[in-house]
C-alpha cells in the first residue's frame, strides 16, 4: 500500500508508514471526512478569523502525538495501536458546534455517540475490524474507562493527553494567540510508565518525572489556562455560543409541540426523544445546520414562522450579537443585578426575555481532575511522589478564575449599564 503523508502546519509531516499505514484506512469513511465540516473552535472564527481548521486537522494531530508518545514508551504493538485508533477517533462523534450543540441536546455527548458510530456505522465498523477482529468493542471499552492497561486511556484523556496536546498547539496557530506555546517534545521526553499503585490489579500508571519534565509541564498548564481565558471564554466568542445555544433551545421547544420549521428535520426527532439512527447522526455537521440558520433567518426562504427564532437565526447569521458586561468574580453583584435585568428584558421582550438576557459565569482553572484523569509525579524534591492535583494546589494556576458577565441583546445595552453600574457599586460596567 501506498504511504499517507499530510503537511500539518502544526506538527510538520504526518506520516502512516509501516504497520501504521492500515490505520489510514479509516480517513476515508464517511464518518472521519464528516470531521472536515465540523469546525475545531465553534463560534470562535466569529472573532479570530483565522480559526476556522477542522476537527479532522485536529484528529490527524492527536493521531501524530500518540505515535510519539507510544514510540517514546515503548508500548506493546497492540496496545499501541489501540491508543493511536482512539486518538484518530476521539471526536467522531461530535455534533455540530460541538460543545454548544451538546448543552441543548442533554444526554447526547460525542463520547456516547462515538462509541454508538464505531459499533453501528457499519462502513466505519467493517474498516476497524479489518484492522483488528473486535476493535470496535476494544474502543468501546477504551472511551467507557474499563480498558486494561489503565494508563494507556490516559494517554487519550487525561490531564496530559494526546487530544490536549494538540489542540493548545493548533488552536493557538489558527487563532494567532500567542498564550500556547509549551514545551511538547520535552514532555513527550519526560513522560513514563511506573508501578506507582502497590498491590493493585494495575499497579502501572502515567507519571512524569518533577526533575526533568515538570517545568514543560507548569508552562503547557499555563498555555491551557490562557487560552480559555483568553480564546476559548473570550466575551464575543461566549455570547455568539449563548446565542446559538438558545436559537436550537427555540427550535427544540417548537419541535417538541409538533410545529418546528423544516432544515433540521433529525434535530426535531432528537428534541422529541426520538432514538436517531447513527447514519442519519452523521447527516448533522455546521454545513447542514449552517444551511437551517440561514432558512430560518429568512435568508433562503421565507424564514421561521416562529419570530423569535427567525430573529435569532437573523442575528446569528448576520453577526449582530449579544453585548456583555463584565462583573469580574462579583458574585454578588451578579445576584443583585440578575433579577433586576430579568425585568429589563422582559418589558422589551415580553414572554422570552431568558432568550435575549443571559448570566454567564465561565469558570476555568489551570485543570481540576477527576481520579481516572491524574497525573503522577515522582522524584519531587520535597514531598517524592505526589498527583499533579496536589501541586497544583499551592499555585495560582491552581485557583478558579471567575469570569461572570452579563450578556444581553443590544437593545437593552442602555438601561442596563446604569444598572451594572449601581449593582458594582464602583462605576465599572463595561459594554
Amino acid at each position: 500500500m501506498k504511504d499517507r503523508v499530510f503537511r500539518d502546519p502544526v506538527h510538520g509531516l504526518i506520516e502512516f508508514k509501516g504497520i501504521d499505514r492500515p490505520i489510514a484506512d479509516l480517513l476515508e469513511t464517511n464518518a472521519m471526512q464528516r470531521l472536515r465540516r465540523i469546525k475545531q473552535m465553534g463560534f470562535a472564527w466569529l472573532v479570530y478569523p483565522g480559526a476556522e481548521h477542522s476537527r479532522f486537522g485536529h484528529a490527524l494531530g492527536a493521531f501524530h502525538i500518540a505515535q510519539r508518545v507510544t514510540r517514546r514508551l515503548d508500548l506493546d504493538p497492540t496496545v499501541a495501536r489501540h491508543v493511536k485508533v482512539a486518538a484518530l477517533l476521539h471526536d467522531v462523534g461530535h455534533g455540530p458546534f460541538s460543545h454548544a450543540w451538546e448543552h441543548v441536546f442533554a444526554g447526547n455527548d460525542h463520547e456516547r455517540w462515538g462509541g454508538r458510530i464505531v459499533s453501528e456505522n457499519i462502513e466505519l465498523r467493517d474498516a476497524l475490524e479489518s484492522l483488528e477482529p473486535g476493535l470496535p468493542a476494544t474502543l468501546r471499552a477504551f472511551w467507557g474507562k474499563s480498558y486494561k492497561p489503565h494508563f494507556a486511556r490516559k494517554l487519550v484523556s487525561s490531564q496530559l493527553d494526546v487530544d490536549r496536546l494538540d489542540y493548545l498547539l493548533r488552536d493557538g496557530h489558527y487563532s494567532g494567540a500567542g498564550y500556547a506555546t509549551y514545551d511538547l517534545d520535552w514532555i513527550i521526553h519526560a513522560i513514563q510508565v511506573a508501578n506507582v499503585h502497590t498491590g493493585a490489579d494495575d499497579p502501572s500508571d502515567l507519571v512524569v518525572d518533577y526533575r526533568r519534565g515538570m517545568y514543560a509541564v507548569e508552562q503547557y498548564l499555563f498555555a491551557r489556562s490562557y487560552m480559555y481565558a483568553q480564546v476559548y471564554h473570550h466575551k464575543t466568542v461566549r455570547a455568539a455560543e449563548w446565542m446559538f445555544i438558545k436559537t436550537l433551545e427555540r427550535f427544540a421547544q417548537l419541535a417538541i409541540q409538533g410545529v418546528e420549521p423544516g432544515g433540521l428535520p433529525i434535530a426535531g426527532e432528537m428534541a422529541r426523544g426520538v432514538s436517531v439512527p447513527v447514519d442519519d447522526y452523521l447527516r448533522l455537521h455546521d454545513v447542514s445546520l449552517a444551511t437551517a440558520l440561514d432558512q430560518w433567518a429568512g435568508r433562503d426562504g421565507p424564514g421561521a414562522a416562529d419570530p423569535v427564532l427567525r430573529d435569532l437565526a437573523a442575528r446569528l447569521v448576520d453577526r449582530r450579537l449579544f453585548k456583555t458586561f463584565d462583573l469580574g468574580d462579583d458574585r454578588a453583584a451578579a445576584d443583585r443585578l440578575w433579577p433586576q435585568a430579568l425585568d429589563v428584558a422582559e418589558k422589551r421582550f415580553p414572554s422570552h426575555a431568558t432568550s435575549y438576557v443571559h448570566l454567564d459565569t465561565a469558570r476555568q482553572v489551570g485543570y481540576l481532575a477527576a481520579d481516572d484523569e491524574e497525573l503522577h509525579v515522582i522524584d519531587h524534591p520535597r514531598y517524592g511522589a505526589v498527583t499533579l492535583s496536589r501541586l497544583l494546589e499551592d499555585m495560582p494556576l491552581g485557583q478558579p478564575m471567575a469570569a461572570i458577565r452579563l450578556v444581553c441583546a443590544p437593545e437593552l445595552v442602555d438601561e442596563l449599564r446604569p444598572l451594572v453600574e449601581h449593582a458594582l457599586g464602583r462605576g465599572r460596567g463595561r459594554k
